[in-house]
């Protein structure tokens, strides 16, 4: 397909004023990209954060592997279907650590270029013996969703190409993993100014499945909400078939029903130092969850079976000093009621909320 190339330009731009001394500190722009292998055995999650401004700000990476334990070398099989390795790190902002067009942000450990349509990305933390290199062209229709929703005491930008055809290597413990053409992919851009801590939440997945007839069902939702999910804004979720935009569901044609663990558990937890202070801090995690959208045309009912959960700890300056961010993903059955079709379809899911 032909990819709008000045809409992709404008999803990618660096919104941060890189050569304003003045600029607020509480900007935040960062590129977030998602791999899961089509038979479920590997989901990887890398996402590189400019928080700030140069020589006033930090770039922080979080990196995170689950991997189907029958892959891994034997010193790494424990007692879990889908270990998870990870890393977290934040580094210091020096002024030529980032290029705004195009788009370069390099540092130790990082690379991360976005030229038009292609993109390389690199992570290594040589202490965890987690690395990945990717390289990769846009695929599907990119779609710049909002620049200036308002979001705690600032406001929120959207962006995202659910579908890229990425190239490359993991490698866990030494050991070295091949990331095809085939896999699901997705990639979103987050940008504009708040404060981690104030009153502020998301509940977000992309979910990929396959139609028995090949073709590819991309779902992207995103429901606004305050930290504790009391009050929720407005929600939509974006239908893609074979890489364009077919449907959008919002408002009050969609219902999300998220389904809870009974008893609470304790999550895997990062960065290391956060996992140290919240050691016994257990929550309970999603067990599964069932979406339903219909319009006077089209419904859309998903099933959803989760069966790993991370918790992300970054710290505030608001009254709790913490703000929890939970990754989950897992399985998922699609139908796609269109007019004269039906569509049946399973998958993999990568959600995200805030708590």
């Amino acid at each position: 397909m032909t990819i709008d190339e000045q809409l992709l330009a404008r999803v990618e731009a660096l919104r941060i004023p890189l050569d304003d001394p003045a600029s607020p500190i509480d900007w935040k722009d960062w590129y977030h990209f998602l791999l899961l292998d089509r038979q479920g055995k590997v989901r990887i999650l890398v996402n590189i954060t400019l928080i700030g401004r140069p020589g006033k700000g930090e770039i922080q990476v979080s990196f995170l592997v689950n991997i189907a334990k029958e892959e891994l070398a034997p010193e790494y099989q424990i007692d879990v279907n889908l270990p998870t390795f990870g890393t977290a790190f934040s580094l210091e902002w020096e002024p030529d650590m980032v290029r705004q067009n195009p788009l370069r942000i390099q540092a130790e450990g990082i690379l991360l270029e976005i030229n038009g349509k292609h993109s390389i990305i690199e992570v290594q933390d040589e202490r965890m013996q987690l690395s990945i290199r990717l390289q990769g062209e846009a695929q599907a229709a990119p779609l710049l969703v909002t620049e200036d929703t308002p979001f705690g005491s600032g406001f929120i930008g959207w962006g995202l190409v659910p579908g890229l055809q990425l190239t490359g290597e993991l490698s866990v413990g030494g050991q070295n993993f091949s990331i095809e053409p085939d896999w699901y992919s997705y990639h979103d851009r987050n940008f504009g100014r708040f404060r981690w801590g104030e009153d502020i939440g998301w509940e977000w997945f992309v979910a990929f499945a396959t139609c028995d007839d090949g073709r590819q069902i991309t779902l992207v939702l995103d429901q606004p909400s305050n930290k504790d999910h009391s009050r929720k804004g407005l929600p939509y979720i974006f239908v893609y078939l074979d890489n364009e935009l077919h449907k959008i569901f919002l408002g009050s044609s969609l219902l999300i029903n998220w389904n809870w663990s009974p008893d609470p558990l304790l999550p895997v937890r990062l960065p290391g130092n956060m996992a140290s202070l919240f050691s016994d801090r257990t929550i309970k995690v999603p067990q599964t969850m069932q979406v339903e959208a219909t319009d006077l045309q089209e419904r859309l009912l998903l099933t959803v079976d989760f069966d790993t959960a991370i918790e992300l700890v970054v710290p505030d300056n608001q009254d709790r000093q913490y703000t929890f961010i939970e990754e989950v993903t897992g399985t998922i059955e699609v139908s796609l009621f269109l007019p004269g079709e039906t569509l049946q379809a399973k998958g993999l899911i990568y959600g995200e909320y805030v708590l």
